[in-house]
């Protein structure tokens, strides 16, 4: 049985052509806001073409109106400026779109999100790249790999907080003018090793605190203009032990012992000694030589 088909004639759908002003950028769906001559409304207009350079508010389109009242841009009638900075644009569906930047020496390439946020400006003569995060934030993740951060020249982090961590362990150093190595500082989970040519600390107040304490060098200079001590015990061993002192004063409330294999006291003015009691021994001779001496 052969199939048969009826056309029906649907009633025609008047539409209008008339030229137009554009009011506004592009917005994420693709439309333009455009004013038509002798109305003060503005009104959404779906681009049916995309002309190069983009237009920009001031130009002058063609639009189509629909029966149902839907506006079309269809053609470009007058740009204010022949020699638009932006060309090129390439738009996805979400409304994120790339463009081509003419509008300074150094020709760019820029890619912006469907809320019309920068994230990538591209710069052709510096080879500058930006990324920009206006709102949300930038992970950088490897699931299998590393990540590598080579620069020639200075490489700059600023934040309100930075945060570094590792599981195993962390290493940063600083190479010699030769490409040897230079001061170093790791860190793994029970151990922390800093090494330098050379050290400066510099700081206002600093506390320290350590359960052991081993020091070993050649020499140690200090200058401090005050110094105290509290400790349970102090001992030293040294070869020699030199000091000298405008005044020295000491106090032991209990027992005060001196073991020397010899012992020389000089004293250029007056020995005071005071005691409640006095024992003096020797096991050989016990000599007093003065031109006066007085006993009683």
């Amino acid at each position: 049985m052969p199939h048969t088909a009826t056309v029906v004639s649907l009633p025609p759908m008047p539409s209008n052509i008339e030229p137009a002003t554009v009011m506004g950028n592009y917005d994420p769906d693709g439309c333009i806001r455009v004013c038509r001559q002798g109305e003060s409304i503005d009104r959404d207009a779906r681009m049916a073409v995309y002309p190069c350079p983009e237009l920009e508010p001031g130009d002058e389109v063609l639009t189509m109106t629909d029966g149902r009242g839907c506006a079309y841009v269809v053609g470009v009638l007058s740009c204010k400026n022949e020699n638009k900075s932006r060309s090129g644009q390439i738009r996805l569906a979400n409304g994120a779109y790339a463009l081509i930047d003419r509008s300074l020496a150094d020709e760019s390439l820029k890619l912006y999100s469907k809320e019309n946020e920068l994230l990538i400006d591209y710069h052709s003569r510096t080879g500058t790249v930006n990324v920009n995060v206006a709102s949300g934030n930038l992970d950088f993740t490897t699931t299998n790999g590393s990540i590598a951060f080579h620069s020639a020249k200075d490489i700059h982090m600023d934040g309100n907080h930075v945060a570094v961590s590792a599981r195993n362990d962390i290493h940063m150093g600083v190479r010699d003018s030769n490409g040897g190595a230079g001061p170093a500082m790791s860190m793994n989970a029970r151990k922390m090793h800093l090494a330098s040519p050379v050290m400066e600390l510099t700081a206002q107040r600093a506390q320290l605190f350590l359960h052991e304490t081993q020091i070993a060098g050649k020499k140690l200079i200090g200058r401090i203009g005050s110094i105290q001590s509290i400790s349970r015990k102090i001992e030293s061993v040294a070869d020699t032990v030199m000091t000298k002192a405008k005044n020295v004063y000491r106090t032991v409330s209990e027992l005060s012992q001196l073991k020397a294999g010899r012992q020389r006291t000089l004293i250029e003015k007056t020995s005071h000694m005071k005691a409640r009691k006095t024992i003096m021994k020797s096991e050989q001779d016990f000599k007093v030589k003065a031109e006066k001496i007085h006993l009683g």
